[in-house]
């Protein structure tokens, strides 16, 4: 493991709780003690069996609900920055409104974003996620899901996000899709000064696009930590499968990920 460069903290998570019942005792709580900071252009991935609190906390940072005790801040370093985009594993496309339609919602969102600033941004990621201007004026439903998944994505950076939040977005592609999403989505966040944190159960998925993968087990505590040092020369998502140091990785992370998932069973 090697150590993190110096980045500047976007997130920054201090000693959260949170419960869904208002009378659940500590253990039964869904977060616990929990801290985490993620940094610009890093993205830390995190790995745990169904109902270890994963969601839980993206919801937390996403402001969707509010910890019982403890900390969150999130800081925008960008000029008219929104702090933090969701991306979800199903789209959240209104079926009625064409792709651009989709996209220009910005503006009614936002008075920051105007329509000139909307399209000039639309452009960029259309080229960024390798899709055609003729899709515009196309329907969610005459979409691939590659495509529609890469609407999904442009639509939330419509609003300029530092920090986003990623939950299974691409666990419903089929492979060569998932391979070429993982290495747009990962260039972006190294590129535009990003951070993100990404919710999988996909181990591979998880080394080739992460800085850090954290081990989660229920009640949300985080136990493990891995730091991944892969060869920064051409990394992309898909050129990490193929190093050495990616199967030491994952006889590792799947060996802690094993007793997360019996402890979660078992209680």
């Amino acid at each position: 493991m090697s150590d993190q460069p110096d980045r500047k903290t976007v997130l920054n998570l201090c000693r959260i709780a949170f419960s869904y019942a208002p009378s659940a005792t500590p253990i039964e709580w869904a977060l616990t003690n929990l801290s985490l900071n993620v940094g610009a252009e890093e993205i830390v991935c995190i790995l745990g069996a169904s109902g270890c609190g994963k969601s839980t906390l993206l919801n937390l940072v996403a402001g969707l609900i509010k910890p019982d005790s403890g900390t969150i801040e999130v800081t925008a370093h960008g000029e008219g920055s929104r702090r933090i985009g969701y991306i979800f594993q199903n789209d959240a496309l209104l079926p009625w409104r064409t792709v651009e339609a989709n996209l220009m919602l910005v503006c009614q969102v936002s008075k920051e974003v105007s329509r000139e600033s909307a399209r000039s941004r639309i452009a960029q990621y259309l080229s960024t996620f390798h899709l055609k201007e003729q899709i515009l004026k196309q329907y969610p439903a005459q979409l691939s899901g590659g495509m529609r998944q890469r609407v999904s994505i442009i639509q939330s950076l419509m609003f300029n996000p530092e920090l986003l939040l990623l939950d299974e977005p691409f666990s419903a592609l089929d492979f060569n899709t998932k391979l070429s999403l993982e290495s747009e989505f990962y260039q972006l966040v190294k590129e535009r000064g990003k951070a993100a944190i990404l919710v999988t159960h996909d181990i591979e998925e998880a080394i080739a696009m992460a800085d850090r993968i954290l081990i989660m087990r229920k009640g949300g505590a985080i136990t493990n930590e891995f730091v991944i040092d892969l060869p920064e020369q051409n990394r992309s998502p898909e050129n990490a499968r193929g190093t050495p140091r990616f199967a030491d990785y994952y006889r590792e992370i799947w060996s802690e990920l094993k007793v997360a998932m019996v402890e979660s069973t078992a209680s």
